[in-house]
């Protein structure tokens, strides 16, 4: 303490006017590297100095902005991944409409052709059968033989 005091008589009044305001706007030096002092609501802002504490408030101001703009890009980029999964579903969708198309299209292939096929097959049973009628030797079941086959 009267090392203090000594050196604010050899500086006078204007001398530690000059100390005390270098000390408030610069800080003490090599003592903002401190980290835990910074924090300390009183001692931080005499430790650090109003061009630290200025410099890293206005840099938490540009971090928070720039925080904002990436932000505001990551929202259109979700909105980008939205859309990109929207068109894939789209693209999903619609192959799955070609695939049901195709199906439905062999299905009625088939189905026209089954249908050439029975007509195709009623025709020879009709054929036969009048040829069956004209030949009197063919043999045709009588009733006894249907009584025998439901029986067995």
């Amino acid at each position: 303490m009267t090392v203090i005091l000594a050196i604010a008589r050899y500086l006078g009044f204007a001398g530690c006017c000059v100390v005390f305001l270098l000390v408030y706007y610069e800080g003490i030096p090599g003592a903002y590297r401190v980290p835990f002092l910074s924090s300390l609501p009183i001692v931080g802002d005499i430790t650090t100095g109003k061009v630290h504490s200025y410099a890293a408030e206005q840099v938490r101001i540009a971090t928070a902005q720039q925080r904002a703009v990436c932000d505001g890009k990551l929202e259109k980029l979700v909105s980008v991944a939205e859309l990109a999964a929207a068109n894939a579903t789209i693209a999903r969708e619609r192959a799955l409409r070609r695939m049901a198309d195709e199906a439905t299209a062999e299905a009625d292939r088939r189905a026209s052709e089954s249908e050439k096929a029975k007509a195709s097959a009623d025709a020879k049973l009709e054929q036969i059968l009048k040829e069956a009628a004209q030949d009197p030797d063919l043999s045709r079941p009588t009733e006894k033989d249907r009584e025998w086959q439901a029986k067995h």
